[in-house]
């Protein structure tokens, strides 16, 4: 958990975006199926990931020291998302987030590991649309039942 007032703020800030995500997935999936829930919220993630983006774009095309303190420390040093940075060069960044509090709203909401992973397959959207925006290439491994912490993200310089 966080260890101060302001982290603990930022934090649950962050946690009640899993929260709404959760919400306005399931009533999507009500009206409309599952799979154009998942459609729409992979569009919305992308499109506020391109607005993000364009905040990162000045690390392109290898700035990853850069990007590591603007994108996978974000917003606070990695006080929330406990970033464990596993290489960082002029080649690439690949980061491996240790806690998400995203995740952890699913988790405590008491969704299945099938809703949590359909969930972050939504969500990963944001990322793609942050790093395609950004102008890195990426592969995103994302979490699965029996793994620690959340997803895995290897950033690299677009071709």
């Amino acid at each position: 958990m966080p260890s101060n007032d302001s982290e603990t703020h930022l934090y649950n800030a962050i946690k009640e975006r899993g929260t709404a995500y959760l919400v306005v997935f399931r009533e999507l999936s009500k009206r409309y199926g599952e799979a154009e829930a998942i459609s729409v919220m992979r569009s919305a993630s992308y499109a506020h990931g391109k607005m993000i983006g364009a905040q990162l774009a000045c690390f392109g095309p290898r700035d990853f020291a850069g990007l590591a303190n603007g994108y996978a420390k974000a917003p606070d040093g990695g006080a929330t998302f406990l970033p464990e940075i596993r290489q960082l060069d002029d080649t690439c960044l690949e980061v491996k987030m240790m806690r998400c509090p995203v995740k952890d709203a699913w988790v405590e909401a008491g969704c299945s590991d099938e809703e949590i992973c359909t969930l972050l397959h939504c969500a990963s959207a944001l990322d793609e649309g942050t790093l395609d925006t950004a102008g890195f290439d990426y592969e995103i491994e994302l979490w699965s039942p029996g793994k620690k912490g959340c997803c895995l993200t290897k950033i690299t310089e677009k071709p």
